[in-house]
């Protein structure tokens, strides 16, 4: 976490906004794929905030040199924009969602049943499990067999009881229109 105060999407979307000036003016182009806590906020629940990007992101050297920039203006950690998430992520996601597109940057947050299967499988007490519950509608899970079915797709073989336990009470949470505390 390197941002002093959590970030909300509207200052997400102007720090893309200033990274995408930044690549243009070296003239490069660049990708980001968003997961965790960003990619909840541009693509699924715009009051979420965080307080870092974690994501993929290419051309490496110039995605790092520009993220430092930003950075270095907006007063926050040089790696506001990181890819320590990547040790986590199931595999590619076929189905991921823009959230921002200029000449310079494209920026894609994972579709919700990959983050679901991502927050149902580090199974986390507190803001994983909000979370969790909006993807559950969002992906359109009308049972706790489907949530299960999808994390067994994007994490085979790696099922544990506490992720059965864990999906019953986001479904029952979901169904009670997502009013649970963060």
């Amino acid at each position: 976490m390197t941002s002093a105060a959590p970030l909300s999407r509207d200052e997400l979307l102007e720090l893309l906004e200033d990274l995408s000036q930044t690549l243009a003016r070296s003239g490069e182009r660049a990708r980001m794929f968003v997961v965790g806590g960003a990619a909840m906020s541009l693509g699924y629940d715009q009051t979420r905030t965080t307080r870092d990007v974690d994501a993929l992101f290419e051309p490496k050297p110039c995605v790092h040199s520009a993220v430092a920039d930003v950075a270095a203006r907006h007063g926050l950690g040089p790696d506001w924009v990181n890819d320590a998430a990547k040790g986590f992520m199931p595999g590619p996601d076929p189905d991921p969602r823009t959230v921002y597109e200029s000449d310079h940057l494209l920026v894609q947050v994972a579709s919700p049943e990959y983050l679901l299967a991502m927050k149902l499988h580090s199974a986390r007490p507190g803001r994983d499990i909000y979370d969790a519950a909006i993807l559950y509608r969002t992906a359109g899970c009308t049972s706790p067999e489907q949530a299960l079915d999808l994390l067994e797709q994007r994490f085979p073989g790696r099922l544990l009881p506490r992720h059965q336990y864990l999906v019953h009470e986001i479904a029952a949470q979901a169904e009670t229109d997502g009013d649970i505390s963060r």
